[in-house]
C-alpha cells in the first residue's frame, strides 16, 4: 500500500473514531479562574503537528509559559520534529506522538493513559488554530483545567478562549496567551544551540565554501510542492549564480524532497557553489545560523532560519504572507502577483547585507550557469 493511501485510512480511522467520542461524551461546562492567580506544580503544553514551521511556531508557548510559571514543571506534547527542534528550550519532558501507520491510530490512547497519570494541573492547546488532536489530548489528559480556542472542537475543554483577532502566525500565540489573562510580550520562535553545535555549524560551512573572506549567503531551493510554494530549479540556479558574481559565497541547501536533484544543481552551478544536503536538522540550523543571510522561499527552513537567528530574504508566489510570513524584525518579505524577479531578490539581498554593515564585493565577471542538455 502506498504512503498516502495510508495516511488517508489512518486519518479515516481517526475521524471515525473522535466522532464515536464525541457522541459518547458530554460537553465540558466552562470554568471561571484567573490564571495568573493560580499556582500549578504541572503544565502539559499540546501542539499536534508534523511540519517543521508549525512546531517551531510553537517555541514561544514555552518561554511564555515558564515566564509566568517559573517553578512549574512544563512539559510538552509534539512530533518527532519538535522534540528535536526544542532542545535546550525550558521544559521538562517531551511526550512523542507519531503519524507511522497504523500506529498513529491507536498510539494516543497510550500516551493519554501515561499523561492522566501525571495528574496535570493545566493543559493548553498551544496550536493557535482549533486543532482536533491538539483539542483531544488536551481534553482527555485528565488536567483539572484544560485549555484551548473556543470553536467547533472545544468540546472536551473548560476554558475557552475567543480566538485573537491578530491572524499573523508569529504574533498570534502571544496573543493567545494575554487572551488567557496571563503575562505576554512579543517572543518570536527561537532555536538555541550549545557551543559545541555553533563551531560544528561553522567549521562544516567554512569546509564547504573554502577560504576567503565575504559575506556568506545560503539559499534553500526547496518549498510544498502540493502547496505551490517551490519555485523552479531554473530560478535558484539564476539566483545563486548571481548572488556569487556579485555578493560573496554562497552554498545552496536542499532538503529531503529535493534530494533527487542535487546532481542537477551541481552540474548546472559547478564548483562554486557547493550544494550541501545536510539530513540533521539541528546541524542544517546551526550550519545556517553561521551565515549572514537566507534565502528561501516560504517553508520550513524559512521559520528555521529565523528561530535560529539568521536575517532572511523570504520570498512568497502566494498572498499568504501576511498570514505565515516572519515580521520585518526577522526577514524581507518578497511578494509580486505577477512573481518576483532575479533581479528584485538580488537587490534585496545587497540592501539587506549592507544594513547589517556587511560589506559585498563588486560586480565580477562569471560565466553564465550551465544548462542540463
Amino acid at each position: 500500500m502506498s504512503v498516502p493511501f495510508l495516511y488517508k485510512l489512518n486519518k479515516t480511522i481517526s475521524g471515525v473514531a473522535s466522532g464515536i467520542i464525541n457522541l459518547m461524551t458530554p460537553r465540558s461546562p466552562d470554568v471561571e479562574v484567573d490564571l495568573s492567580r493560580e499556582t500549578f506544580r504541572k503544565i502539559l503544553l499540546v501542539r499536534g503537528n508534523f511540519r517543521m514551521g508549525d512546531s517551531l511556531l510553537a517555541s514561544p508557548a514555552i518561554l511564555l509559559f515558564r515566564k509566568n510559571f517559573p517553578d512549574a514543571r512544563i512539559d510538552f506534547v509534539g512530533s518527532p520534529m519538535s522534540r528535536t527542534l526544542f532542545e535546550n528550550l525550558p521544559i521538562d519532558r517531551h511526550y512523542e506522538i507519531t503519524r507511522r501507520f497504523p500506529d498513529a491510530s491507536w498510539s494516543y490512547f497510550s500516551l493519554l493513559k501515561r499523561i492522566r497519570s501525571e495528574r496535570y494541573d493545566l493543559a493548553v492547546d498551544v496550536s493557535g488554530s482549533q486543532s482536533s488532536m491538539g483539542a483531544f489530548v488536551v481534553g482527555f489528559s485528565g488536567a483539572r483545567l484544560r485549555a484551548g480556542l473556543r470553536g467547533k472542537r472545544d468540546r472536551w475543554l473548560n476554558l475557552r478562549v475567543a480566538k485573537p483577532a491578530e491572524r499573523n502566525k508569529y504574533r498570534a500565540l502571544p496573543a493567545f496567551v494575554a487572551a488567557l489573562g496571563l503575562t505576554s510580550e512579543e517572543i518570536f520562535p527561537l532555536m538555541t544551540f550549545t557551543p559545541a553545535e555553533q563551531a560544528e555549524g561553522k567549521r562544516r560551512m567554512e569546509t564547504a565554501l573554502g577560504q576567503g573572506a565575504g559575506p556568506i549567503v545560503a539559499v534553500f531551493v526547496g518549498g510544498r510542492v502540493s502547496r505551490r510554494k517551490r519555485l523552479p530549479s531554473e530560478f535558484f540556479i539564476e539566483l545563486a549564480t548571481a548572488l556569487r558574481r556579485s555578493v560573496a559565497k554562497v552554498a545552496v541547501f536542499v532538503g529531503p524532497e529535493e534530494k533527487s536533484l542535487i546532481d542537477f544543481f551541481r552540474r548546472s552551478l559547478g564548483p562554486d557553489i557547493p550544494v550541501l544536503f545536510e539530513p540533521s536538522v539541528r546541524m542544517f540550523a546551526a550550519m545556517v545560523a553561521g551565515c549572514d543571510l537566507f534565502v528561501t522561499a516560504d517553508s520550513g527552513p524559512m521559520h528555521l532560519a529565523c528561530a535560529a537567528g539568521t536575517r532572511t530574504v523570504a520570498i512568497f508566489q502566494k498572498a499568504d504572507h501576511r498570514h505565515w510570513g516572519p515580521p520585518e524584525s526577522l526577514a524581507r518579505i518578497i511578494y509580486r502577483r505577477s512573481g518576483a524577479t532575479v533581479e528584485e531578490i538580488l537587490s534585496a539581498c545587497r540592501q539587506e547585507l549592507s544594513n547589517r554593515g556587511v560589506a559585498v564585493c563588486a560586480e565580477r565577471a562569471q560565466p553564465d550557469a550551465k544548462r542540463l542538455a
